[in-house]
């Protein structure tokens, strides 16, 4: 009995994860550079913005990067500046240093969007701890809480390369 519930629940995992590689998605740069993807998911929700977050990889490269999107609700649009902190279960903080900043307008809500460096020790601390808060700085100002939803988001993300 124990050995069928080890493999039905083995069985699952597999398929969670497979589910949720099948939204990696890849697009090939003008620099010809591969890059694969995940769509942010939200994983903290404010009266004032909400955050969601995905690795990306450039396959070329070999390099993983956290994109931060920031849906902007009642506050003025601001950009994402500075490094990004982020606590893990495992009580490690992390700092991540900025690639690329941009503010757009999507479906009429203004969004900020971030590409941070992860280098390969945080990235063996994220693929191993789930995440317990993240802050950034919006024009240089302090932001962020703890993580409400989605917290393994990282983990799964990370298993599907």
């Amino acid at each position: 009995m124990k050995k069928i519930i080890l493999i039905l629940v083995l069985f699952l995992s597999a398929t969670s994860v497979q589910s949720q590689c099948s939204f990696l998605k890849t697009v090939i740069r003008p620099d010809n550079n591969e890059i694969k993807y995940f769509n942010p998911k939200p994983v903290i929700r404010q009266a004032e913005y909400e955050v969601g977050i995905a690795i990306y990889k450039n396959i070329t490269s070999n390099e993983f990067m956290l994109n931060i999107s920031v849906l902007f609700k009642t506050m003025t649009s601001q950009k994402l500046t500075n490094k990004v902190i982020i606590q893990t279960t495992n009580n490690k903080g992390i700092e991540l240093i900025p690639l690329k900043s941009e503010s757009m307008v999507m479906n009429q809500r203004d969004i900020a969007i971030g590409l941070y460096k992860i280098e390969q020790v945080d990235l063996e601390e994220l693929n191993r701890y789930p995440l317990k808060s993240l802050f950034f700085y919006l024009e240089d100002n302090l932001k962020g809480s703890t993580i409400t939803e989605n917290n393994s988001i990282l983990i799964t993300e990370l298993n599907c390369f």
